[in-house]
């Protein structure tokens, strides 16, 4: 059905206006519970394993149960709303959402949990599966449509980077001793009032359309879409294992499979998974490059600057969240701002917004200084605002021009693409850009270690005769853990260095020290390496997106 069709059925415009914010908000919480719950639980990682017992390779599962989940399920809940209709499928996969949440938050073992999380992650993603459909069903105004799009941008990625502010004040609180399991269970209020407001504005609101499930793509999409981002998420710590990268190689081939399957179904007059026709639509494949590159970058800005505050300044989880406090208000106001600032520079606000990002960047070394670490919150705190406003502004527009290049016909399997884009795009960036940090880190730590190594064993020689046994052990240690592929971790057996050797208590402090300013300069260093790389990214993207659009 065409989108005009779909948009004679609406009703008249006063219940339309009234209505269709009301529908929309729903979507809203929807979007705002599923991204907060991708990084909420890292904060509670300690909790959960000191709790449940939980291993290393459990609490890993905890967290890439989910988005693993998430990815695999967008393609195919994208076909099963146009079917079931956008509307009924959205609050059936939110209903599901939130009874996952009460799950994980009653969890009783780690399996029971991963489970849970799957469940959730697979209900967040047949959520994320219907906002582009649905919003360009429900308005007929281009204007009231971007806006609606500016908003459900900021609401997602302003969501992300207030996960792990929100875990770290609950786990603070702890409402009603309820521990790690207060950030599954506060999904209850927002996720009732979101199912409230879906089953009274959304229900029926988009026509279902009666056509072919096409279970042979989805069964190779599926295939290839976990075997990518579960590789992605888990090859670190791995060390790139060769089984890692056959998982890669056959997640590529199923790709490709995916391809030629569609094209012979579309050839045939089938209905497939994902309309071929998309790509030959002009500027739609450009579009969705840059949500891999734009969404890539942030994904891995975010990741590299969380790691680097709180292993390298010692920040906590909720510091670093408040930290980023500046940025996502930044981000808010720049995704309002975005439909009034698209009248005047169109699509070239995308650039405009990737080249205040970077801004953002150099800020951060100018801010930041390796030996000793620091970071000066005043040089920052503008850049900081700058850089939410532009990404904002950039993942607002970005958005309305990805939905703009469709053809009415392909708005439904766009529907699902784009999303799955972005989540593609945020795993490689983090996985690549990743690879580039702790890489550094590892470069960085021989000659920082035999620093501070030093350093330690002349502070220590004044007060102990065994300050070169606890500098050596120091340096050991140091060296295990910043050139493993977990450098965030401590090594087995090394959480109490030197706690056997005599006067070791007294000695604990200095110690302690000296490891905070070895991790500051290694991390700090690795960040600044990582954020050069970034900025001649970041610049290189905006300069072509400028072009683009100066010569269109």
């Amino acid at each position: 059905m065409s989108r005009s069709a779909v948009l004679a059925l609406e009703t008249p415009r006063r219940t339309r206006n009234s209505t269709g914010w009301a529908g929309v908000a729903a979507i809203f919480l929807a979007v705002f519970m599923q991204m907060v719950d991708a990084t909420i639980v890292t904060v509670a990682i300690p909790d959960i394993v000191r709790d449940l017992g939980a291993s290393s390779a459990e609490s890993s599962l905890t967290l890439t149960g989910y988005t693993v989940a998430l990815a695999c399920a967008l393609l195919p809940s994208a076909r099963l709303g146009l079917r079931w209709g956008r509307g009924g499928f959205f609050t059936a996969a939110l209903a599901v959402f939130v009874a996952a949440s009460v799950l994980c938050g009653l969890a009783p073992n780690p399996v029971a949990l991963i489970a849970a999380r799957v469940v959730q992650g697979a209900a967040a993603g047949a959520v994320s599966a219907q906002p582009i459909a649905i919003i360009s069903a429900r308005f007929a105004d281009p204007a009231r449509r971007n806006l609606a799009f500016a908003l459900y941008g900021a609401t997602a990625g302003t969501a992300a980077m207030l996960g792990p502010l929100l875990g770290g004040v609950l786990l603070g609180a702890n409402p009603l001793e309820l521990s790690w399991r207060s950030i599954f269970l506060v999904n209850l209020i927002p996720g009732a009032v979101a199912l409230a407001l879906a089953a009274r504005h959304l229900l029926g609101s988009v026509p279902r359309e009666r056509c072919a499930l096409d279970a042979t793509g989805a069964v190779l999409a599926t295939t290839g879409l976990f075997l990518l981002v579960y590789g992605l998420s888990i090859g670190r710590e791995h060390r790139w294992a060769p089984t890692i990268l056959v998982m890669l190689v056959v997640a590529l081939a199923a790709f490709a499979a995916f391809v030629r399957h569609e094209r012979r179904l579309a050839a045939r007059g089938g209905a497939p998974l994902l309309d071929p026709g998309l790509f030959a639509a002009p500027g739609f494949l450009g579009w969705i490059l840059a949500c891999l590159v734009v969404y890539g970058v942030f994904g891995a800005y975010l990741f590299t600057m969380s790691v680097s505050l709180q292993f390298g300044l010692g920040y906590s989880a909720l510091r670093t969240g408040v930290a980023t406090l500046p940025f996502s208000a930044g981000a808010v106001l720049g995704a309002l701002s975005a439909p009034r600032l698209a009248g005047r520079f169109g699509n070239r606000l995308i650039g405009l917004g990737c080249a205040l990002f970077g801004v953002l960047l150099a800020g951060w070394l100018l801010a930041l200084s390796p030996d000793p670490a620091t970071l000066s919150w005043p040089v920052l705190m503008v850049p900081l605002v700058l850089g939410g406003l532009g990404v904002g502004a950039a993942a607002a527009r970005l958005q309305i021009a990805v939905v703009e290049a469709v053809p009415p016909r392909s708005i439904d399997s766009a529907s699902g693409l784009v999303p799955t884009a972005q989540q593609v795009g945020n795993s490689l960036g983090v996985a690549l850009v990743g690879i580039l940090f702790f890489h550094s880190v590892a470069l960085a730590a021989p000659a920082a270690v035999s620093q501070e190594r030093d350093q330690l064993q002349h502070r220590l020689t004044a007060v102990t005769p065994f300050a070169p046994r606890i500098a050596d052990e120091f340096g050991r240690c140091a060296t295990l853990q910043l050139r493993s592929p977990t450098p965030e971790r401590i090594p087995p057996g090394c959480d109490r260095s030197g706690a056997a050797t005599p006067g070791a208590a007294g000695l604990a402090e200095q110690v302690r020290t000296a490891a905070q300013n070895l991790s500051g300069t290694v991390f700090v260093s690795a960040f600044r390496t990582t954020v050069v790389v970034l900025l001649a990214l970041v610049s290189c993207t905006s300069a072509a997106l400028l072009i683009r659009r100066r010569k269109g």
